[in-house]
């Protein structure tokens, strides 16, 4: 089993021209890998980037990260409940990371509370005021 950083998941997911050694050696690796590891945070930050650094749509993210999580030889920590986020960041108008931290609250049994009046809508959260 290998894990990978950010960077390299990255590198292994989009073509990059102005990476393309880096995304070779990713993509071997990965080939090479008989289980990838992928923790919580850069499974965070590659769905993040994926959308604000390389301006993938919704529906493309939501694409990847799906793959990401059905893929037999990738490992993701906290897999079921980025699923579930997965679905609500599909369904919705919030972030990623928003519908990550929804999805832990009601998970938790807890309220949360926010300053992000799209986020108070949605069930399980409530807006601060």
């Amino acid at each position: 089993m290998i894990a990978l950083d950010t960077n390299v998941l990255l590198r292994a997911l989009v073509d990059d021209d102005k990476a393309v050694t880096q995304c070779a050696a990713a993509r071997r690796l990965v080939a090479a890998a008989g289980v990838v590891a992928i923790c919580a945070a850069v499974f965070l930050e590659t769905v993040w980037t994926l959308s604000r650094s390389f301006g993938f749509s919704r529906k493309e993210v939501v694409r990847v990260a799906s793959m990401l999580l059905r893929h037999p030889k990738y490992r993701i920590q906290d897999s079921d409940l980025f699923a579930a986020a997965l679905a609500r960041f599909a369904d919705g108008n919030i972030d990623f990371a928003d519908a990550v931290a929804l999805e832990q609250a009601v998970r938790g049994n807890a309220v949360l509370h926010t300053f992000d009046r799209k986020l108070a809508k949605l069930a399980g959260a409530q807006f601060v005021q």
